[in-house]
């Protein structure tokens, strides 16, 4: 009886745990203050930061502080110190932490065309912090973690763990009305401060551009395909209520002073395209580590996936998977002591020999199912492999033969390949007589699509043409 009173005392504490939205002027139920939330923001940037490379050039990181503090000049919260960070990432995103720490990753810039779409990206992450959107998520999270631990209190039972419920709602996505109002007060901010509002559709084009491309590529291949903004089911020109935020903001608002001719194109002159010299370069289905000195390649049809800290091969429908991570060796020890002591119930135990670096394979049971693992050294460094398959209690099989075959891809590179471990890199052209966006594929650098790649990073997908004399993007 007493566990149930302080629940309930505990219970309404919390609806009681509330403060005025700075957009809304209205209560919303928070559990932390500015200041907690301040600190938050200061801790995960340093998580990201961690994960996620600066890109290196300071004179784009600055052009992108410059128009987020701008537009955030014009926001709700401009007391607070907003910081705008260019991720070296390739892929198409951009996220804000609370506290006014917005990032957006190279990728995504890409395949901007505008001073205006940028503003437009920049304008919809501050909503996403004037909003309190994490913190209200954070919150909601942390009350359900709150009343399930109650409910298991009163039962008896251990309580859950409240911190991992909460901090996991931070870095999801949010839903259909909060990147809507994201949407809102975005277009609302660039109007403000001398864009239009249209550049917030012209951003959401880009986006769904890139999802329907996705789907087609997902297809092909049997996969799932990505979502980047998670709102429309159809086109950003036939939802309505989006339209309605933009019409409604000219009408509401009083448009700041006009910016001067954009400059965006020059601003990201000779930034790279696609995948950083630091993460190695994918060409098809070769893979080219300047840094690393180090050469990998896939089987026919399969796609190689880069990500910050795992190189991951994937069969043609996805249902086969192949990691290889990198690690420091701390110990002297041979290669099968090093993966005995991380591996057990192994079987097939073999010593290995790979273009002269010196491993150890197995297979071994793992979660239900039969996994290849192999371990290669180079230096004082070891290169892991673990190859399963995506559907659970599944023996590998035949997909064996193409895990081992990647593992004994592993070599240095050629003197010759390591101009192919360099990035490709965006620039200017002016469009001549006669070009169409499948001439200037067939000259292209892009190795993969390219002829889509070009539409989509000039915002001509799938089948505008092009007029001479017209300045946009190419790959070289």
């Amino acid at each position: 009886m007493m566990r149930t009173k302080l629940s309930v005392f505990l219970l309404l504490g919390l609806l009681c745990s509330c403060s005025v939205n700075p957009v809304t002027g209205k209560q919303d139920f928070v559990m932390i203050s500015e200041n907690q939330e301040i600190q938050m923001g200061r801790e995960y940037n340093a998580q990201i930061l961690k994960q996620y490379p600066v890109y290196q050039d300071p004179r784009l990181q600055e052009y992108v502080q410059s128009i987020g503090e701008s537009l955030a000049l014009k926001s709700h919260r401009p007391n607070l110190v907003y910081r705008f960070t260019v991720l070296d990432s390739p892929d198409i995103n951009a996220f804000a932490l609370p506290g006014g720490y917005i990032y957006i990753n190279r990728g995504l810039m890409s395949y901007l065309s505008t001073e205006e779409e940028l503003a437009a990206v920049l304008g919809h992450e501050i909503g996403h912090v004037t909003a309190r959107h994490s913190v209200r998520q954070y919150s909601q999270a942390q009350l359900m973690g709150i009343l399930s631990t109650a409910i298991e209190i009163n039962s008896g039972r251990t309580a859950g763990n409240i911190a991992n419920l909460a901090s996991g709602a931070l870095l999801s996505g949010y839903g259909r009305d909060m990147e809507l109002e994201a949407d809102d007060l975005g277009a609302q901010y660039i109007y403000q401060d001398g864009y239009s509002p249209q550049g917030m559709y012209e951003v959401l084009s880009v986006l769904k551009d890139q999802e329907i491309y996705s789907k087609k590529i997902a297809e092909q291949r049997g996969q799932e395909p990505r979502s980047y903004h998670g709102v429309f089911a159809s086109h950003p020109s036939n939802d309505l209520r989006l339209q309605e935020v933009l019409d409604n903001v000219g009408t509401s608002f009083q448009m700041g002073e006009k910016k001067d001719e954009d400059t965006y194109l020059e601003k990201i002159e000779g930034m790279v395209f696609g995948d950083s010299e630091q993460s190695g370069i994918r060409r098809g289905n070769d893979f080219y580590h300047g840094p690393l000195n180090l050469y990998m390649s896939s089987p026919d049809t399969w796609e190689i996936i880069n990500t910050p800290n795992t190189l991951i091969f994937i069969s043609p429908f996805g249902e086969a998977i192949l990691e290889m991570t990198l690690e420091d060796l701390n110990f002297k020890e041979t290669p099968e002591s090093y993966m005995k002591r991380f591996a057990s119930n192994t079987f097939e135990d073999k010593n290995i020999v790979v273009n002269g670096f010196e491993g150890f394979t197995s297979k071994a049971y793992r979660s239900g199912r039969t996994v290849r693992m192999a371990v290669l050294f180079k230096n004082d460094q070891v290169y892991q492999f673990i190859g399963y398959l995506k559907d659970e209690y599944s023996d590998i099989g035949q997909f064996d033969e193409s895990f081992l075959k990647i593992i004994n891809s592993f070599r240095k590179l050629q003197n010759d390949e390591f101009s192919l471990s360099k990035p490709l890199r965006l620039t200017s052209y002016k469009v001549k007589k006669g070009d169409t966006y499948k001439t200037l594929a067939s000259k292209s650098s892009i190795n993969i699509n390219a002829e889509d790649q070009l539409r989509l990073i000039n915002g001509d997908y799938p089948n505008k043409s092009l007029d001479e004399g017209r300045i946009i993007k190419i790959v070289k």
